[in-house]
């Protein structure tokens, strides 16, 4: 049985805005830190401002890497 795949975009490919969907293990990637750092820090029991903004598809977790609410947090964490 085929798949039909064919205007379907890749997860890791961005849109015309720059915003592109990655998931935890690549958003640690980026970031350079473990992947249970940053799925520890999209848990509920995880204050407010130490949350990193993420959008939920049922249990699945992505990132809008190239989008202003990650961009603001990392910029946040960088802060003194």
């Amino acid at each position: 049985m085929a798949t039909r795949t064919e205007g379907v975009q890749s997860m890791s490919q961005s849109d015309k805005t720059g915003v592109e969907l990655i998931d935890s293990s690549e958003l640690a990637s980026r970031l350079r830190v473990p992947e249970s750092w940053v799925r520890n820090r999209t848990r509920g029991r995880t204050p407010k401002d130490e949350r990193i903004p993420c959008i939920r598809f049922g249990r699945y977790v992505r990132f809008a890497w190239g989008g202003a609410e990650l961009r603001d947090w990392i910029g946040k964490q960088s802060d003194p």
